[in-house]
């Protein structure tokens, strides 16, 4: 049993919590949100702030929705100590943020990796998540335990900032995917073809993968439940855009893919919810003129 923190119990950071309790480790839990803590009432222990957890638990869970706010996490667990103690940033943060961490906790005795996850709240409630894991190779090793109870596959690919660049290339891609789907939906329905039949298309096509599948079922039907929120996605596609501008190269589908989301996301100022991933494919409806 090993005395572990988690902090974000958003969609997947409570799935993933679940399997570690559940794996018999003696949990320390924290969010912004109470409900969202009090759903593990009785099951861990209820932090009162970040730095709570930090002094509780000798490993912590990260599951934050952007660097900023995991960089002033750290900061105060820096400050605090993190002599002996494993910070395991399961966020998708920005690499080269990642890596200024790395080498201040590392600094300060503690350990820091970075495991961004592969795929979505089902997986992590599952606990059959993929993940690619960054930092030192020891620290990973030491982690493997942890990883065993929300993970079906975990692989080490190199020095700090490695997963979470990982991620933002498999996000760029993969958003960018659901994006191109986004826009031809209501293109092909203005004209006439049955969404229903266009996504049986590409389901017998080769162009079928998880990404199609999952956002297509959700064209298809007009039903946009909140999985991933566009506000998150446009925040990992920006990520990107910073490293393109790093090297001051152009990102001329990025580009595109970025606009599409913030057309979108204006709905949002408008007092709706938080959207999903998807609801650009209702833009584009009505941008169309399709109710």
């Amino acid at each position: 049993m090993k005395r572990v923190g988690f902090i974000g119990l958003g969609n997947i950071g409570k799935g993933i919590c679940s399997n570690l309790i559940k794996q018999g480790n003696e949990l320390t839990v924290y969010d912004v949100y109470k409900p969202a803590m009090e759903q593990f009432q009785g099951q861990a222990y209820l932090a009162e702030s970040p730095v709570d957890v930090l002094r509780r638990s000798d490993y912590v869970f990260l599951s934050l929705p952007k660097s900023e706010i995991v960089e002033e996490t750290v900061h105060a667990f820096i400050q605090e100590g993190v002599k002996d103690k494993m910070i395991i940033d399961t966020s998708t943060s920005y690499p080269i943020s990642t890596k200024k961490l790395f080498e201040e906790v590392k600094a300060a005795g503690g350990a820091f990796v970075d495991a961004p996850l592969m795929a979505g709240p089902d997986e992590a409630a599952a606990g059959t998540l993929d993940i690619v894991v960054g930092g030192d190779k020891e620290d990973y090793d030491n982690a493997k335990e942890l990883f065993d109870a929300y993970c079906q596959s975990y692989k080490y690919v190199g020095p700090s900032g490695t997963g979470h660049l990982i991620k933002l290339a498999i996000n760029f891609i993969s958003l960018t995917e659901a994006l191109m789907f986004a826009q031809l939906f209501p293109l092909m329905d203005k004209m006439g073809f049955d969404p229903k039949d266009l996504f049986e298309v590409f389901e017998d096509s080769v162009l079928k993968n998880w990404t199609s599948t999952f956002y297509t079922k959700k064209y298809m039907d007009r039903e946009y439940k909140l999985d991933f929120a566009l506000a998150l996605g446009t925040k990992d596609l920006s990520y990107v855009k910073r490293m393109y501008e790093e090297y001051n190269v152009p990102a001329f589908v990025l580009d595109g893919a970025l606009d599409f989301c913030r057309v979108a996301l204006a709905e949002q100022e408008k007092g709706q919810p938080p959207i999903d991933m998807s609801y650009p494919c209702e833009t584009m409806y009505h941008l169309l003129g399709m109710k």
